[in-house]
């Protein structure tokens, strides 16, 4: 599960890498889906949108959650993470990844790496 405050090129690198896991492990059942947060629903619809298409993603759901300034509260997503990552497995997070604005490029094989605490 992924919760981003941003809609560009370093998500997309993230999430194509994913959609590739996820194809590769189609037997293990892996799955993930973004989650756009912010302050304007509208303009991050128009934003989950303008993603799919853009960078044509066809396997990772872009959603825009109910409580989407900053993701449902029991989640305790850090206000100034840029993106957060959580990979888990029965309902337990089993890695979570925070990343400041502009840190995700460059750590998306960090987080890939961190594929199997959920796969096996």
């Amino acid at each position: 599960m992924i919760f981003a405050r941003k809609a560009d090129d370093a998500l997309a690198g993230l999430v194509k890498e994913i959609e590739k896991a996820i194809e590769a492990n189609q037997d293990k059942k892996l799955a993930a889906f973004v989650n756009l947060i912010g302050e304007d629903r509208d303009q991050l619809e128009k934003a989950a949108e303008k993603f799919i298409k853009k960078y044509n993603i066809t396997k990772v759901p872009i959603v825009v959650p109910v409580e989407y300034e900053n993701g449902p509260r029991n989640f305790n997503i850090n206000p100034e993470a840029e993106v957060t990552v959580m990979l888990y497995r029965r309902a337990k997070v089993k890695a979570n990844h925070a990343f400041a604005p502009g840190q995700l490029a460059g750590k998306v094989q960090q987080v890939l790496a961190d594929l199997p605490k959920i796969l096996n």
